[in-house]
């Protein structure tokens, strides 16, 4: 390998051999020191390596035995830099290129923030941009030990955190604590959240105000939060100026299950228009620089008897504390092809069927008890649409806590 780079540094050339004699020419060049290589030969010529050093040594060997030298190949630096001298402009945009290269790579031109679910992001990046964490700043690999540390001093619900680089990116990963909840001890009652048929009712605190097989509806108290007063044990009564200071508010505990009914409706056509797209797109573009738009390519996309619109946003981020923005807007029209399909009754009923299944489930807690489930087709004038029914019961905890009011 360092021979070779030797030979690239010095240069060599191809040189053809032409002549009645050249392998004698071959062999006054051995004798002489001069090194050729890589020797071939054709029916009319021979072929070889040649430092360009040697290239003028050669002249009178070539003189004595009658040969013709051409040369059909230069390699190396000297060759290279012959050609950079030419082309000067071509040296300095490469040489601004790479000082561009260098200027971008040492710098921070995004911030990522991972791994935070209930920190404030801009908690985050203020802390790290006060530290010197943002756009514009330089990498400091020294520095991102110091900013762990600040952040985890000023972020007490921060477990662990890490920053490193990666390319121009600088990523700071976070893991939250686990923060206990502090549990709301006010006064309050449990009350109704849905229309229901009670079927249990287990009180741990308060006094119930339903039983089962009761009917209740949104708002209805199930468990008042208070403390019954104790009776007179002689008298078994309680007089209204003792009930109002013996009676003590509480918070309400306890489970109140009770049936539910759910509805849902889905819908699907017996026949549709589908959209695909074909691959043919025109593209549009805007770049906007501080408060000035410039329209870079204009799109035409009413060539296309239908077309969807794909807007896509790019941003260049802030240079440090300046307000200066550069953002692009680039809008991709694709051609869309419309194509007419048929359903038959059965699968236009099970698309109907999937979509209030759907809808139905997301009403439904996961724990609730389905008792069960009707599905029934709707019959409606319009034949072009076929509707379905869900129908679902289930047993559920109905009650949620409503503080009482002081």
């Amino acid at each position: 390998m360092t021979l070779s780079f030797l030979k690239y540094l010095n240069g060599h050339v191809i040189i053809r051999i032409n002549g009645p004699m050249p392998e004698k020419f071959i062999n006054l060049c051995i004798t002489e020191g001069i090194l050729l290589w890589n020797i071939k030969s054709d029916e009319s010529s021979m072929y070889a390596y040649l430092q360009l050093a040697d290239f003028l040594r050669i002249r009178r060997l070539v003189r004595k035995t009658r040969n013709h030298i051409k040369v059909v190949g230069c390699h190396g630096f000297p060759f290279v830099a012959k050609k950079i001298k030419r082309r000067k402009m071509i040296a300095l945009g490469a040489l601004l290129f790479f000082i561009t290269l260098n200027f971008l790579t040492v710098h921070i031109w995004f911030v990522d923030v991972k791994g935070v679910k209930t920190i404030p992001l801009e908690r985050i990046t203020d802390i790290a941009r006060q530290q010197g964490l943002s756009p514009g700043n330089i990498k400091d690999k020294e520095r991102l030990q110091e900013i762990e540390n600040r952040l985890m001093l000023e972020v007490p619900e921060i477990a662990w955190v890490g920053i490193n680089y990666t390319g121009t990116r600088a990523v700071i990963e976070i893991v939250e604590k686990t923060m206990p909840q502090q549990e709301d001890k006010s006064p309050a009652d449990i009350v109704a959240a849905k229309d229901a048929v009670i079927t249990e009712i287990i009180v741990l605190n308060g006094q119930p105000k339903v039983k089962k097989d009761d009917t209740v509806k949104p708002g209805d108290v199930l468990i008042r939060g208070i403390v019954p007063p104790p009776e007179n044990k002689e008298e078994g009564i309680v007089s209204s100026e003792e009930l109002d200071h013996t009676i003590q508010l509480t918070k309400a505990k306890g489970i109140v299950k009770g049936r539910v009914w759910y509805e849902s409706y889905g819908e699907a056509d017996m026949a549709k228009d589908l959209y695909t797209r074909t691959g043919q797109k025109d593209i549009g573009v805007y770049l906007k620089i501080g408060d000035t738009q410039f329209t870079v390519r204009e799109p035409h996309p009413e060539k296309y008897s239908s077309f969807e619109e794909q807007t896509i946003y790019k941003k260049l981020p802030g240079w440090r504390n300046s307000d200066f923005v550069v953002e692009s807007t680039i809008k991709v029209y694709h051609e869309l092809q419309v194509s007419h399909r048929e359903y038959t009754f059965e699968e236009a009923r099970d698309r109907a069927k999937s979509k209030a299944l759907s809808a139905i489930q997301t009403v439904i807690p996961e724990s609730a008890q389905i008792l069960s489930r009707d599905i029934a087709v709707i019959n409606i004038p319009d034949t072009a649409i076929v509707r379905v029914k869900v129908s679902v019961e289930a047993i559920e905890d109905i009650g949620q806590d409503v503080n009482i009011a002081q």
